[in-house]
């Protein structure tokens, strides 16, 4: 097995899906041999580490699309390089703003023989549909609910604070990273985007580091094929490794001391039903989180769905009460 677009940032939702991925492949008894980002993918080097029969894998997520073009421009070269491997797309949310961009995908995706698209939502499925009709889809929940979570941690102090995890990016929406403090009437309210903290983050920056040098020795080796690729692209699998481990022991310990939650992040939402945290949904720009929802993760106890914020101030208030 290979795994390209392993994520590299801050981004715990990612981390969750790729510890979800890794544990299912560990269950399956099957052994990954290369693993590269969105920037030390090399086509060379995965020829080298995976033999013809190999499968491929893309990283899941939710930026299938022309929203995270990045992204989307790193799957289309994979399917372009390896047109003699099996290539499995693990589950996605799929959005493209552009039916012009949406055709070029489909055209560029729907020339490889042994192609498979895994999608995480039923709209998504409804938009490859129409966008993408040259491509085999079928429906798959979210890898991040492979994961097996840890007892949530217990916190020294008693659980009193309502933890706010709020989008700052392109797909924000909600109007949630603009609450105050007084937002819930003298319950205290932190509002945060996550990312690792304190010594975590100190850990966080030394696997980042390692994953970076590993970055700029693949661009050299792209000019010097000479160059050697089995122990480097080691070193910097296990530096993305650790980047995603970091990630989520500090979104677990944050956890920790939360009465209840409030997000407009997938994952956040997803990672207080695995923990079993209490708490408050709000969607997306594009509805995945509404989508996801609506298909299987609303089922979880915990769960709770918010159309507006001032809906979601009123569940946040009820489930403050029950404590």
């Amino acid at each position: 097995m290979a795994i390209v677009d392993a994520p590299n940032q801050r981004n715990v939702g990612d981390s969750l899906i790729w510890a979800g991925e890794l544990a299912f492949l560990a269950r399956m008894g099957l052994r990954i041999k290369y693993v590269a980002d969105l920037w030390s993918y090399d086509p060379r080097a995965l020829r080298r580490a995976l033999p013809e029969g190999g499968v491929v894998l893309l990283h899941g997520g939710g930026n299938f699309g022309d929203l995270w073009i990045g992204h989307q421009l790193i799957r289309e070269e994979v399917i372009r390089d390896l047109p003699d491997y099996r290539i499995v797309q693990l589950p996605q949310s799929i959005y493209f703003k552009d039916e012009a961009r949406a055709a070029a995908a489909d055209k560029v995706m729907g020339a490889h023989p042994d192609l498979h698209i895994l999608i995480r939502d039923s709209l998504s499925m409804e938009r490859a549909e129409k966008q993408l009709p040259s491509l085999d889809v079928r429906f798959c929940a979210d890898m991040a609910l492979g994961w097996d979570p840890p007892q949530r941690p217990s916190s020294s102090a008693e659980k009193t604070d309502v933890v706010v995890i709020a989008r700052e990016d392109m797909e924000a929406s909600s109007g949630l990273a603009e609450i105050g403090p007084l937002w819930l009437d003298g319950t205290p309210v932190h509002v945060t985007d996550w990312y690792p903290r304190g010594a975590m983050a100190v850990q966080w920056r030394l696997a980042r580091g390692g994953s970076l040098a590993c970055r700029t020795y693949v661009k050299i080796r792209r000019r010097v094929p000479a160059l050697p690729a089995g122990a480097p692209d080691r070193v910097g699998g296990w530096a993305l490794d650790n980047v995603n481990r970091v990630n989520v022991a500090g979104a677990v310990k944050l956890y920790g001391s939360a009465r209840a939650v409030v997000t407009d992040r997938l994952h956040a939402h997803v990672l207080s039903a695995l923990l079993g945290v209490p708490h408050v949904a709000l969607d997306n720009s594009y509805g995945k989180v509404s989508g996801i929802y609506r298909d299987y993760t609303g089922g979880f106890s915990t769960a709770h769905y918010a159309r507006s914020l001032p809906e979601a101030q009123s569940l946040a208030r009820e489930l403050v009460a029950q404590k």
